[in-house]
């Protein structure tokens, strides 16, 4: 059988990014200020609203244009402006329903699983390990360990480097998630709890995390 990665935020838990819309704005516009304060053209991030997006181009502007160190230190300082976000969401980041019954249900099944994430590693290992659901993972992916965040593949492959089982479905929420496995070759589950179908490319899409489950075990591998 197919191993499995899951997306974090949106789609196992929900952190604080889901319960204040207001505070996706402020990280969005304190991003984009960091940014300029370090040096990212005006020009480079025009019209790019989603903070991961940012990351990517501010990211790929700086190897573009600084020494290998400057660009060490340039996203060392991108972590340490971005910490007191990842933590205090985490702090508020709460399980859904649906989440420990599906990961029991894949574990019984011996469907090996892992996370990736665009959030640390820092706050992910928080998450995972204070709501009790870490020891289902064997491997966690995040944007410490590639050069950049989903919709790039990177973190797919980072994390299907270190799972003894073949990696076939990635299980998140957002376009990204669906752009990241297209991109990786893997398929898409998109977990959609309003029952709304999403509204952009993907290989399946679920109400609920239970439903997920039932679409992989029910997958041809």
């Amino acid at each position: 059988m197919n191993g499995v990665l899951f997306d974090l935020e949106g789609t196992l838990v929900e952190s604080a990014y889901q319960q204040s819309p207001e505070t996706i704005d402020e990280l969005r516009t304190r991003t984009k200020r960091e940014f300029l304060a370090l040096g990212v053209p005006q020009e480079t991030l025009s019209g790019i609203v989603r903070s991961y997006a940012l990351r990517n181009a501010a990211y790929e502007w700086a190897e573009a244009n600084l020494e290998p160190g400057s660009v060490l230190r340039f996203r060392e300082d991108v972590e340490t402006f971005m910490r007191p976000y990842d933590l205090g969401s985490a702090s508020r980041t709460v399980l859904y329903p649906d989440t420990v019954n599906a990961l029991k249900t894949l574990r019984a099944a011996g469907v090996e699983m892992g996370v990736v994430t665009n959030t640390s590693s820092e706050a992910a290992h928080r998450v995972l390990s204070s709501l009790g659901i870490e020891g289902f993972f064997s491997v966690v992916s995040s944007r410490n360990d590639v050069p950049r965040l989903k919709p790039d593949p990177a973190m797919i492959r980072h994390a299907a480097s270190g799972m003894i089982s073949e990696v076939g479905w990635l299980v998140g929420d957002s376009v990204f998630d669906a752009e990241a496995a297209t991109n990786a070759g893997i398929r898409s589950i998109i977990v959609a709890r309003n029952g709304i179908p999403p509204g952009f490319p993907h290989d399946r899409w679920a109400e609920t995390l239970d439903d997920a489950v039932t679409i992989i075990l029910g997958a041809s591998p």
